[in-house]
């Protein structure tokens, strides 16, 4: 009977040791969600130099929003006047859970015309995130198509 408790002990602290070796493994974190996106009048993905930009978009966070971002970059490969390029945050959402981002904000005068990558960029407090890419083009006002 010594024997068999014995020998039930040690497979015991075996497992136990095995068991607390293995790697933890890291939760799987809900990310944010973008919904229903507009860029642009009319959700049109143009923007005209010194005039008023729209955006209007549905935010789901997988925890609690920590930033909302916009990035107006050139895009790779595109060859342009000058390097221009554009970055806004809003902190206001900061701690909800969902919002409706409906912004108007006016394009530099400085920038310049041409095809850039427009990034929406949600930034949620559990570290992650997410982002929204699309394609605008920037004229000048007498350029319009």
């Amino acid at each position: 009977m010594k024997i068999n408790f014995n020998h039930f002990i040690s497979v015991l602290i075996a497992v136990l040791a095995l068991a607390s070796c293995q790697e933890n493994i890291d939760p799987i974190l809900p990310s944010p969600t973008i919904d229903n996106v507009e860029i642009g009048l009319n959700d049109d993905e143009i923007g005209v130099i010194g005039r008023d930009f729209h955006l209007n978009a549905d935010i789901l966070a997988g925890e609690l929003i920590e930033q909302v971002q916009v990035q107006i970059i050139p895009i790779e490969g595109e060859s342009y006047e000058a390097y221009w390029d554009l970055e806004l945050a809003w902190d206001e959402y900061k701690g909800t859970k969902n919002a409706n981002v409906h912004k108007h904000f006016d394009i530099p005068e400085d920038a310049v015309e041409g095809s850039y990558d427009f990034l929406l960029i949600i930034k949620d407090q559990n570290g992650t995130s997410t982002e929204e890419k699309r394609n605008i083009t920037i004229y000048k006002a007498e350029n319009l198509p």
